[in-house]
């Protein structure tokens, strides 16, 4: 099944679309049966935990209860995230709370031998955030789990045994619904009066606002697993997302919440409502506050307040600051449902201990584990049950340290939540307006977070990667981050030291840009952008930004074009585009170094004639970056043509060529860039595209090998077939070879009287084809004796020897070169070949366009369009220009349609490559992705033409 039938039959389910009124298509898919239809409702509605009541699920499986105890028996299996939106049932119906549930994903990783990186990203920050079970305490665990198995057979530790016999203090924000959850008599034993008294008005009241009840008789009962909270969201609130904190970066699971989620992270701000939010993704509003609600719970948004600082008066006094550290000290609480081996007495004053107890003392540093070997009575298989066991006095004074250790890393968590909280308060009022988008992709990032650049770089190059946004409104403390790098601390880090460069021209660029709109930049990520619908995406886009400055170049992939300005790759790209613009770029300028660009399956049985005298090549393939190899090794190139079209290059003689990189558009009252804004390569460049109105580099390259260019330049590519080959074959006939393409052409022979005729001797309609013979009066030969003895009879015209080809052009350069070693005029000899000198007129007009005739020693490897990170020159130069010129309303107007006129020359460009001219392929249309060539193309001599195989 495709992936577009299968989201069109999700959306289905998610409707409430019964069998009778399903499409009669998608009725064929599911091959009208009814009963498949159901099983997918049912398998989906508990992948993605949807609830019974208002669904199909509950036309197709009745028993309320056992579906949800399905549900979260799959959850688990699936590593999911727990079901907070269904807490109301799952935690007051069936007991099962976050801590136990993810107590259940641990056990199940453990059991089966995963690795932590199985857990999917939200899903893995929910149980740091809970259990306090990171990557590091993950592998602790399973260091335990081996040292404490047994050398006997089948006698493996249950993991429950080492898993955290409580969960650790959260975060819990004022503003948050507290919900009682599902108490027993045999619990009330456990609590205070306090505590009971607070149980007793959720019962009678219902749910209480967090912040109205005593802070600390919150995280009791939390922790007792007597309450869970919930984080209401209405369509009028707005969110902002900081830089993220505690978010694990693993792996992702694809499911449809999760997609939900990066796509909210990419598409709100603290502007826009929940309510908007909903239209403008065209989803479900309770859906997108389900959403929004889970990144306020684990910390990666927080709502914007719209009530003044005078609302918060009526808070419980003890959320007071200074008297929640108060409550840091308290001792480790109970938890009735997952005490495990601990028991309060009567009194409730301390606790009973037991003799002869499993548990073994652990370091104070490490997160303290007890053991569980009990079953469960739940109607939910799998959740832990209370059992009173007694416990050593051991075991309590560790339990002592973990719960001050615990206190001390909650109290971290707070403070952290407290400055965020306050310098989101501080601030000042936010920006208004339109705002400037800067895109960039996964390799930004990369760089940000593989060198050890600024210890808290790290986390706003997560938010970069999983937000795929960072807002004008985190964009002072990034600055911050960035001005700490310093290129003195690259100095010998060798490749690396590109890292550094990166970070900071990127700050230089942020600070350039960012004052150009009243409402400031955000940073955005292609990738990111790129998951969105494209109707979704410019919808967004238009909403939010007035134009978007591309970082350059992308690794990423753009399939759609922008509606907006966009200053930066004017087409749409896909995973061989690059080889098919550099062809492109070398055609329309008339210059560039030879290159090939050979189809998947060629095979290199010899080095390319037109690289003879190269021993450097670039080698550009799909889905990697180019690289360099000597000629002799191209041989090795077979295995990769194996798996796709590569472009290669010659890239120098001895050594890779050197490059330089030049921005546009081009200063001419810049003395450095007179040069290469003369340069015949950027003349034709102009002519093609618009490099006024638009910014960019172009990276030149000096192979060591001048470039002549193209004298008969034209933009439109001739494709045109091989020419036919001609052999003479024994009896005087010639054998007429056509490539494979064509039907094979019939030997032409005369037999008469048996004697052969043989046909006229014909010179090639192209002079640049080499052959060894002329045209020949139309005379009759019988009387030869052997068909060689005709093929050196032949008397050229002109007096020409017969076996040599004459060119003007070839006698010109060769006489030119001479000419400068002996400026004479007399006849050059060489070998059986005479070639009169020119006149001392053509000798002067030689010397005087010396650099016509010598070619350019620079030429063009490549153009790309947007912002350099990596060439200070070429950023700086480039962000004037954008400042200065580029960024007014009549620029921005104009920007759409260039880029549009700019694509379609290179739509075009690439139908000429795809088809000989000759052949009749009606009209060409090429859709989203760029098709792969279909022949061998080869750029030399200024053009793009077919390449024959030598």
């Amino acid at each position: 099944m495709s992936g577009k039938i299968n989201a069109e039959i999700e959306n289905c389910v998610r409707n409430n679309i019964n069998w009778q009124n399903l499409p009669v298509h998608l009725k064929q898919i599911l091959h009208n049966n009814q009963k498949d239809y159901e099983r997918y409702v049912f398998n989906y509605s508990l992948k993605n935990q949807l609830r019974h009541r208002g669904n199909l699920a509950r036309k197709v499986f009745r028993n309320e209860q056992r579906y949800y105890e399905l549900l979260v028996q799959k959850s688990v299996n699936c590593l999911c995230l727990f079901p907070y939106h269904l807490a109301d049932i799952i935690t007051k119906g069936l007991r099962v709370t976050p801590f136990n549930y993810y107590l259940d994903v641990i056990s199940t990783l453990v059991k089966n031998d995963k690795s932590y990186d199985t857990l999917p990203n939200f899903t893995a920050a929910d149980c740091l955030r809970v259990l306090g079970i990171g990557r590091n305490e993950y592998l602790a665990l399973i260091s335990d789990l081996k040292t404490n198995t047994s050398k006997l057979l089948f006698s493996k530790p249950n993991p429950m045994t080492f898993l955290p016999k409580f969960p650790i203090r959260i975060n819990i924000e004022p503003w948050w619904k507290v919900e009682v959850g599902y108490v027993l008599e045999s619990d009330i034993r456990y609590v205070n009066d306090a505590e009971r008294s607070l149980i007793d008005d959720l019962i009678d009241f219902g749910s209480q606002t967090a912040g109205k009840c005593d802070y600390a008789v919150i995280h009791s009962l939390y922790r007792k697993g007597l309450i869970y909270l919930d984080v209401p969201i209405s369509g009028e609130d707005r969110i902002c997302i900081p830089p993220l904190r505690n978010f694990v970066m693993n792996r992702v699971s694809g499911d449809y919440f999760e997609n939900l989620l990066y796509k909210i992270f990419v598409s709100t701000d603290e502007h826009m409502t929940m309510s908007e939010l909903a239209n403008m993704l065209q989803i479900d509003l309770d859906t997108v506050k389900q959403a929004v609600s889970l990144f306020c719970r684990l910390g990666f948004a927080k709502r914007k307040d719209p009530l003044d600082d005078s609302f918060t008066a009526i808070y419980h006094p003890s959320w007071d600051k200074s008297k929640r550290e108060a409550h840091q000290d308290d001792r480790p609480q109970v938890t009735p449902l997952n005490y495990h081996s601990l028991l309060i007495n009567e009194d409730g004053t301390g606790l009973i201990t037991q003799e002869n107890s499993p548990k073994q003392q652990k370091d104070n540093n490490s997160i303290e584990y007890v053991s569980d070997e009990n079953n469960s009575d739940f109607s939910f298989p799998n959740v832990p049950t209370p059992s009173p066991v007694q416990e050593t006095k051991r075991t309590v004074t560790t339990t002592t340290d973990k719960g001050s250790s615990e206190n001390e890393l909650s109290s971290e968590l707070e403070d952290v939540s407290e400055a965020a909280n306050k310098s989101l308060k501080e601030s000042p009022s936010p920006k208004s307006g339109k705002r400037v988008g800067f895109l960039f992709d996964s390799t930004l990032t990369a760089f940000l977070m593989m060198g050890n650049l600024s210890p808290g770089l790290k986390n706003h190059a997560v938010t970069m990667f999983e937000v795929g946004k960072l807002c004008d409104e985190s964009m002072d403390t990034f600055l911050a981050e960035l001005e700490k790098v310093s290129l003195l601390d690259a100095e010998g880090e060798g490749d690396v030291s590109r890292y550094f460069a990166h970070a900071i021209i990127l700050r230089s660029t942020i600070i350039a840009l960012r004052n150009v709109l009243p409402g400031g930049l955000d940073l955005l990520r292609l990738e990111c952008l790129e998951s969105l619908d494209h109707k979704t995406r410019d919808r967004l886009l238009e909403k939010k930004y007035k134009f978007i400055i591309s970082a350059s170049p992308l690794t990423g992939l753009t399939t759609h074009v922008f509606n907006i300005p966009f200053f930066g790759q004017f087409y749409r790209s896909s995973e061989n585009s690059h080889l098919w613009s550099k062809l492109f770029y070398y055609h329309i300028s008339g210059y560039g170094p030879p290159s090939l660009l050979l189809c998947k399956g060629t095979t290199l049985k010899s080095l390319p004639r037109l690289f003879l005298g190269y021993g450097k090549l670039l080698v550009n393939i799909l889905h990697s970056d180019s690289y360099v190899i000597n000629s002799e090794n191209f041989r090795n190139l077979n295995d990769q043509l194996k798996n796709g079209c590569i472009l290669l290059q010659g890239y120098g003689i001895r050594a890779p060529g050197e490059l330089r990189y030049e921005a546009f558009p081009f200063n001419e009252k810049d003395g450095r860039q007179t040069m290469w804004s003369e340069h015949k390569a950027v003349r034709n460049l102009r002519n093609q595209l618009d490099l006024e109105n638009t910014c960019g580099f172009i990276t030149f390259v000096n192979t060591g090998v001048a470039d002549i260019g193209c004298d008969s330049y034209d933009v439109d590519v001739h494709m045109e077939r091989p020419r036919v080959k001609k052999k003479s074959i024994p009896g005087g006939a010639v054998e007429v070879k056509t490539p494979s393409s064509e039907p094979s052409a019939n030997i032409v022979s005369t037999k008469k009287a048996n004697k052969t005729i043989t046909p006229e001797l014909t010179s090639p309609q192209d002079p640049s084809e080499v052959t060894s013979f002329n045209r020949q009066t139309p005379t009759k030969r019988a009387d030869l004796k052997s068909p060689d003895e005709d093929y050196f009879s032949v008397t050229p015209q002109h007096g020409s020897p017969s076996n040599v080809f004459m060119s003007e052009d070839c006698n010109e350069l060769l006489a030119s070169e001479l000419a400068k070693c002996e400026p004479t005029r007399e006849l050059v000899s060489q070998g059986s070949v005479e070639i009169p000198m020119q006149s001392d007129e053509r000798l002067s007009s030689l010397d005087s366009h010396s650099k016509e005739d010598f070619g350019e020693p620079w030429t063009v490897l490549d153009v790309n369009f947007g912002v350099p990170l990596f060439d200070v020159d070429c950023n700086t130069r480039i962000c004037e220009y954008i400042v200065r010129n580029l960024c007014n309303d009549e620029s921005l107007q104009r920007l759409p349609a260039i880029n549009a006129a700019m694509n379609e020359k290179f739509l075009k460009f690439i139908k000429q490559c795809l088809y000989f001219e000759d052949e009749n392929v009606g009209l060409i249309k090429i859709g989203k992705i760029l098709p792969h060539p279909r022949i061998n193309l080869a750029f030399e001599n200024g053009k793009v033409c077919y390449w024959n195989g030598k």
